[in-house]
């Protein structure tokens, strides 16, 4: 552990897996750090940093010193794998968020040489953050990483291979310059699987142009469908002999988001069920069962305020 004002490297890369703050989540944070100091370490592989940027951004600016957690991985896949397991790990991500991050890991693990540590050593590790990668280990096949990565997270090994399809098709429409991608990811801009996908493969212009359409929304929630409707309009108006490559668009789903979350939510009742078969929550500690507690009362509440949308969709049908 270190201590002081350090300069780091900042890759791309790396900074692209961590969501952005809201200006109002940025002010909050710059408060804090300044009436109390930065208490969390920033972690680092290498000399480049793979957590705290904004506290980074901010501790350098004001010159508040910071601790440092030196963190060993073997790669740079590696190193991606660890920010997106280190990121699903927070709260207040989105599921579209929550999609890329796993899509990200599942591929970057599939290349990183991945093992695991026993359970010895899981409870003497010290390290800050998730600590997956341990040289002296067996290696993990690729073919079972991403019926690891469903259990892990609650979803079906094919789910997680979608969404490696899906952080593919983000990545791709941010080396084409779309400004959709931090909307998409922070589920401002609504589309479909399919349709991020399809967008991704479309020539830079029509992307751009698409992207245009949808940032000049004014509602907090725009729609693709209502944008790529318009631009097929003109599309046919100004090439009336052509094929627009938007015209075989699939069409926008109104019901991929209510789908998606119809399908997910067997798994958790799973889960449950089998933890409360076969747990001995008598010799559970006390921190761990509170931890459950407040996670099961978040799910209570989140379900509740569904059903209540649910019914009130339901009265005024």
């Amino acid at each position: 552990m270190e201590r002081g004002l350090i300069p780091f490297r900042i890759d791309p890369d790396f900074k692209q897996l961590i969501p952005p703050l809201t200006p109002d989540e940025f002010r909050q944070l710059e408060q804090n750090l300044l009436a109390e100091g930065c208490r969390e370490p920033l972690c680092v592989w290498n000399g480049i940093l793979l957590d705290g940027h904004n506290r980074y951004e901010i501790c350098t600016t004001h010159n508040i010193p910071f601790t440092v957690q030196n963190i060993q991985l073997e790669s740079h896949d590696a190193a991606v794998a660890w920010i997106c397991k280190n990121q699903l790990g927070r709260r207040n991500i989105s599921e579209e968020t929550r999609k890329y991050l796993i899509g990200k890991r599942y591929e970057a693990e599939k290349k990183a040489t991945v093992t695991f540590p026993t359970d010895e050593e899981k409870k003497s590790e010290k390290t800050a953050g998730p600590n997956i990668w341990a040289p002296t280990k067996e290696k993990e096949t690729f073919s079972k990483t991403a019926w690891r990565l469903g259990a892990e997270y609650h979803i079906s090994h094919a789910t997680v291979d979608k969404y490696r399809i899906y952080a593919r098709a983000i990545d791709t429409l941010s080396e084409k310059g779309s400004d959709l991608v931090p909307k998409l990811l922070a589920g401002q801009v609504k589309m479909s699987h399919e349709n991020v996908v399809e967008l991704s493969s479309l020539p830079k212009d029509d992307v751009c142009t698409l992207s245009q359409k949808l940032s000049a929304g004014e509602d907090d929630y725009i729609h693709y469908a209502e944008a790529r409707r318009e631009l097929q309009d003109k599309s046919r108006a100004k090439h009336h002999h052509a094929t627009s490559p938007i015209k075989n668009m699939p069409a926008f789903d109104p019901d991929a988001e209510v789908s998606s979350l119809t399908l997910t939510i067997p798994s958790w009742v799973s889960s449950i069920t089998r933890t409360r078969k076969i747990a001995d929550l008598q010799s559970a500690s006390e921190p761990a069962k509170e931890k459950l507690r407040v996670q099961l009362r978040s799910l209570r509440q989140a379900t509740k305020a569904m059903l209540r949308v649910l019914e009130e969709d339901k009265n005024h049908g």
